[in-house]
C-alpha cells in the first residue's frame, strides 16, 4: 500500500515538472518571438528615419538653389537698375519742380504783367525747369506731357476781377479771370480785397520751351495769400 502511494507521488511530481518545463520553453519562445518582432520594427524605423533624413537633405539643397538663383536674378536686376537710372539726362527719375512766393510787403506786377520773385523748394527728384530770376521765366530741361498749376493772391481794391495767365511762346497757355460781385467800397474786413486766381491742366512741352506767369501790369500782390508755381512730368 505504501509503494502504491509513492508511485502515485512520483508520478504527480513527474508531471509537474514536465508542465514547468513546458511551461518554460512556451515563455522562451514567446519572448524569441517577442525579440525577433521588436528587432523587425526597430529596423524598419531606422529605414524610415535615414529615408526621411535624406529627402530633408534633397530639399534643404534644392532650398539652397532656389535661394542662390533668386540673389543672383536679384544682383542682375539692381545692376540693370542703376544703370537705367545712370543714363543720360536722368531717364526714369521723377521730374518735378515747386516754387513760392515768399513775400513780406506788397508787391506790384511789372509793366508787363509778368510775376517774378519766385523761390524754388527742394525737392527729392530731377528738376523739371530751370528758373531766371531776371525775367520771370522757366526754362522746361526736358521734353514731355506735363501738369501744370500756378496759384495767386491778389490785393486789389480798385476792380471787381483779377486775372493770371501761365503761357508758353508760340504754344498753349492757362487762363484764368475771376470776377467778383462786390465793390471795393463794400468790404467790412481786412481780407476783403484778397482775391485769388489759380489755373493748372496738361501741358504739352517741348525741351527749351519757356514759361511765365502774367497777369495785369496795375496788379498788386497779397502778403497774407498764398503764392506757387509749379509742373509734374507725366510721360
Amino acid at each position: 500500500m505504501q509503494r502504491l502511494v509513492l508511485r502515485r507521488r512520483g508520478r504527480a511530481l513527474r508531471l509537474a515538472c514536465s508542465l514547468v518545463a513546458v511551461a518554460a520553453l512556451a515563455l522562451a519562445v514567446c519572448s524569441a518571438l517577442l525579440t525577433a518582432w521588436t528587432w523587425r520594427q526597430s529596423r524598419e524605423l531606422s529605414r524610415s528615419v535615414q529615408s526621411l533624413q535624406e529627402r530633408l537633405e534633397q530639399v534643404n539643397m534644392q532650398r539652397k538653389a532656389i535661394v542662390q538663383l533668386f540673389l543672383e536674378k536679384r544682383v542682375l536686376f539692381e545692376s540693370q537698375r542703376v544703370r537705367r537710372e545712370g543714363t543720360k539726362e536722368g531717364k526714369g527719375k521723377k521730374v518735378a519742380s515747386h516754387f513760392e512766393m515768399l513775400i513780406r510787403v506788397f508787391v506790384t506786377v511789372g509793366i508787363e504783367g509778368v510775376i517774378k520773385g519766385w523761390t524754388e523748394q527742394q525737392l527729392n527728384m530731377a528738376q523739371a525747369v530751370d528758373y531766371n530770376a531776371d525775367n520771370g521765366t522757366f526754362k522746361v530741361k526736358r521734353k514731355g506731357v506735363y501738369f501744370l498749376y500756378c496759384q495767386v493772391h491778389f490785393n486789389e481794391n480798385q476792380s471787381q476781377y483779377v486775372k493770371l495767365e501761365v503761357s508758353v511762346p508760340k504754344g498753349p497757355s492757362l487762363q484764368c479771370m475771376e470776377g467778383y460781385g462786390t465793390t471795393p467800397a463794400a468790404g467790412s474786413h481786412q481780407f476783403h480785397f484778397l482775391k485769388p486766381c489759380q489755373v493748372s491742366g496738361l501741358l504739352h512741352l517741348d525741351e527749351g520751351a519757356e514759361l511765365k506767369a502774367v497777369t495785369g501790369s496795375s496788379f498788386t500782390l497779397q502778403v497774407s495769400g498764398k503764392h506757387y508755381f509749379g509742373l509734374f512730368k507725366v510721360n
